[in-house]
């Protein structure tokens, strides 16, 4: 008994002298087990600077750096100091062929603008206009507005929120005539061995086709192989029908449901051009792609 009371006594007393030492050591010393010392400081998250946003104002994206502009100057900063805004706007163009871009240039009534009719804020919206074409950005996808605001210039005469961007659907005429030339499209490629040379317009057309038949759940497509006269006709015949498959091919493996395409060859029997001449067998030399 009098062993087991040793034994208690000793394991109490180096407890309070591990209590002690971590004290002193902690609080005399680092002063680092308090949460609530002096030295704590939480960082807020960056504000955000730039919002893209649709028409219904709801957010896409947001940036922590918006756009610069200076006082009566058309002057906007660089798009590529906001990094990933280019890719941004990009991603939503390439997957919705039925939105555009509208850039707003902010300005204020005292302002004078630089060119005759134009407001400031226009000419500061067609700057970061030509720089997304600049980028890769087709022209006809995007809109430029200018926007009387309310703000005030720092003393270096400079705002750091001068661009408004917003994703809006396109006008329906203009929505009418992209999905027309979906629905009736003609390409012309080069062929080695059969198999299909992809090409930037290959390559646009199953990406807009894609979205098309995701918009259009019951839609079919037909692919039409179309020849020159060269050859005889019942091999020209096989070779047209194996370019349409080539293509299925190419559609399925980019995404697109091989139920929903079937494949047809017309050979040369259906000449869209003269065939006398290598101008106009290659203008005869095509696939037609019909939706319905």
């Amino acid at each position: 008994m009098l062993h087991y009371f040793k034994a208690i006594s000793v394991f109490f007393i180096w407890v309070l002298i591990a209590l002690t030492s971590h004290y002193f050591i902690s609080h005399k010393f680092f002063n680092n087990c308090n949460i609530l010392s002096k030295n704590l400081t939480v960082t807020s998250p960056p504000k955000k600077q730039l919002f893209i946003i649709d028409k219904t104002n709801s957010t896409i994206y947001n940036f922590t750096t918006g756009f610069t502009i200076k006082q009566n100057e058309p002057y906007v900063s660089n798009i590529t100091d906001i990094p990933y805004l280019t890719d941004s706007i990009k991603f939503i163009l390439t997957n919705n062929y039925a939105k555009e871009l509208h850039i707003t240039g902010k300005y204020l009534k005292t302002e004078i603008a630089t060119q005759p009719n134009k407001n400031i804020g226009i000419q500061r919206a067609e700057t970061v206009k030509n720089m997304l074409v600049h980028l890769g950005v087709k022209a006809d996808r995007v809109k430029t507005f200018g926007q009387v605001s309310n703000f005030s210039f720092s003393n270096e005469k400079k705002f750091n929120n001068g661009i408004g961007l917003v994703f809006n659907n396109i006008a329906q005429k203009k929505l009418d005539s992209i999905e027309a030339i979906i629905t009736h499209k003609t390409l012309y490629l080069e062929f080695k061995d059969d198999i299909p040379i992809p090409t930037k317009d290959l390559e646009d057309y199953t990406k807009v086709l894609r979205q098309y038949l995701h918009k259009h759940p019951t839609k079919k497509v037909l692919i039409t192989g179309h020849t020159d006269n060269l050859g005889y006709f019942d091999k020209n015949l096989i070779i047209g029908l194996n370019r349409a498959k080539m293509i299925k091919k190419y559609f399925t493996g980019n995404g697109i449901n091989s139920n929903r395409i079937s494949t047809l060859s017309k050979g040369e029997s259906e000449p869209i051009t003269e065939k006398l001449t290598e101008k106009g067998r290659a203008k005869n030399r095509r696939i037609e792609i019909k939706i319905n």
